[in-house]
């Protein structure tokens, strides 16, 4: 189970395909130099399926999973930037930037998000997002990756036509 979760959070689901973004998204958004207080504290970690919790902290500088001493760091490999209610954490993975969304709840929970095909194949994810935005292929280290490069307001689109999908429950702890 701490496995799953390091690897959610700090390697961003690596082992599987996903698609990728040429630079920090939103495109053209100031990155916060700091976690705002609103994230800040302990929270709960719960998958959608509800079967694996684990404990992550929030600081003003970044984010710490004491069971198995994970932790990242906002700085040139991990920036935040908010954007029309959306907090959006980007992991520099060169050559690419792998992205996650937060939402924040009204009672202080956090809906984390990330792009994924849910029942689709990824080929068929792929098809059905290029009818949306434009894919680019590049090869890295003998990997083809996918990449895409939407203005502010289509990744917002994005996001609301459902191509992000709730993986994760961060559950605000008092």
């Amino acid at each position: 189970m701490r496995r799953l979760l390091t690897v959610i959070f700090v390697l961003f689901l690596f082992a599987c395909k996903e698609i990728s973004f040429k630079e920090p998204q939103p495109k053209g958004i100031k990155r916060l130099s700091e976690i705002p207080r609103e994230l800040r504290g302990t929270y709960l970690v719960i998958e959608e399926k509800g079967n694996n919790q684990d404990t992550l902290m929030v600081s003003a500088q970044g984010y710490f999973i004491p069971s198995d001493s994970s932790k990242g760091t906002l700085g040139d490999s991990l920036v935040l930037k908010k954007y029309q209610g959306y907090y959006f954490f980007n992991d520099n993975e060169n050559p690419e930037w792998l992205l996650r969304v937060l939402k924040r709840e009204t009672n202080g929970d956090l809906s984390y998000m990330l792009m994924d095909p849910g029942a689709m194949t990824f080929d068929e994810f792929l098809l059905t997002l290029n009818k949306e935005i434009k894919i680019d292929s590049i090869d890295a280290d003998g990997e083809k990756l996918y990449q895409i490069d939407p203005a502010a307001k289509e990744l917002i689109s994005l996001i609301e036509k459902g191509y992000f999908k709730k993986t994760i429950t961060l559950k605000k702890l008092n």
